[in-house]
Order: structure tokens, then C-alpha cells, then sequence
């Protein structure tokens, strides 16, 4: 009876999986990061922590969007991308395009925002998470009103602003501000409309992204 009941003993929930909770019931507003030490010993995986704490529901609720997240993967036509997306949590407005190959994060896939009219190229990747030595490091990304993402580009943790671009086979970590381009590797910022010339958030060469 014992045994039974040990076996059957919620598995104490580690720090990370409390800060992450917390930081999404905050509302996600800034990047997150996660320390081997937040996660007590523990495989420094956020897949393994999203499915082994929490509630039951929590967790299954995570398999649903993972599942979706999938779905919308592999499956080959916008509308369907779209329907299965949503599904697993990623906000898209009206008229958006997402073509073929494209990935989404499969992990958090509700931080990621795509506004109206955007555009996510052939096999660009959109994902909010990446892993560096000994931490996770999480937060959100999307794509703006009239925004585009080129053909095999990867924006992490970033935001495409509105009327933007990231250019194909571009990546960043960094967000591009409303009405310019990013191009090349390392990212080049330039203005693609002269409303945004003077923008001094933009500059020709991040060296975030370097």
C-alpha cells in the first residue's frame, strides 16, 4: 500500500517550471531566462519540463498544442497551416499567408503573434525559445501588420514590426521597427519606407545579432 501510494505522489514541481508559470501569467512581456540551477538537478530541457510539471490538465493541454503545433507543420496549404495553428495556441489575424515549410514554435507556440496581412515565407522557422550554455532563454515573437518573413529566415524571440521584413535567409534576435528591412547575416537594418527614415531605433549592422 505503501508503494502505491509513493508511485502515485505528485513529483514536486522544480523552480523553472514555477517561474516559467508565473512569467506567462504576467502576461510574457519580457524574455525569461532559466538557469541550470532553476531547473534542481534536472535535464535542462524545456520539452521535459513542460510535460512532466504542472497539472494533469496542464500537461495535456501542452501535448494538445504540441500536437497542433505538428499539424500545422506538415500539413501543405495556408488555411490549413492557419486552422491547425490556431489551435494550438499562436494568435493570427485576418488574411495572413504561411507558406509551405514553415515552422512555429512547437513548444510555446501561444507566445507567437502574426497581425494582419503577414506573411511567413517557404521554411522560415518563428520560434520564441533558444538554448545557450547552462539556460534557456524564452520570450515572444511575431510578425506585424503587413509584415514579412523571407523564404528560409529564422526570427527567435524577436518581432518583425509592421510594414517590415526580414529577408530571406536572414535570422535575428532582434526586433526589425515598423517599416524597415532586415537583411543578411550578420542583420543589416535599413528603412524600406521614408515615413520610418528617421527612425532611431534603427541602425545598419546589430551587433546583438553578430
Amino acid at each position: 500500500m505503501s508503494d502505491t501510494s509513493s508511485r502515485c505522489q505528485k513529483r514536486p514541481s522544480c523552480p523553472a517550471a514555477e517561474k516559467l508559470r508565473a512569467w506567462i501569467a504576467a502576461g510574457a512581456q519580457k524574455p525569461l531566462t532559466l538557469t541550470a540551477d532553476d531547473f534542481a538537478g534536472r535535464e535542462l530541457s524545456l520539452t521535459a519540463l513542460l510535460l512532466s510539471d504542472g497539472s494533469l490538465s496542464e500537461r495535456l493541454a501542452h501535448r494538445w498544442r504540441s500536437f497542433c503545433s505538428y499539424m500545422g507543420m506538415f500539413t501543405p496549404f495556408s488555411g490549413w497551416k492557419i486552422f491547425w495553428y490556431r489551435r494550438a495556441g499562436v494568435s493570427i489575424g485576418k488574411n495572413v499567408y504561411i507558406a509551405p515549410g514553415v515552422v512555429l514554435d512547437l513548444l510555446l507556440p501561444e507566445l507567437i503573434t502574426l497581425e494582419d496581412d503577414s506573411v511567413v515565407g517557404l521554411g522560415a522557422m518563428i520560434t520564441n525559445h533558444f538554448f545557450a550554455p547552462g539556460q534557456v532563454i524564452v520570450g515572444r515573437a511575431g510578425v506585424g501588420q503587413r509584415g514579412v518573413v523571407g523564404a528560409r529566415a529564422i526570427l527567435c524571440m524577436a518581432r518583425v514590426g509592421k510594414e517590415a521584413m526580414l529577408g530571406a535567409n536572414s535570422s535575428t534576435i532582434r526586433s526589425i521597427p515598423d517599416g524597415h528591412a532586415g537583411i543578411s547575416n550578420p542583420l543589416i537594418i535599413r528603412p524600406l519606407n521614408p515615413t520610418y527614415a528617421n527612425d532611431p531605433t534603427a541602425v545598419e549592422g546589430n551587433p546583438d545579432d553578430q
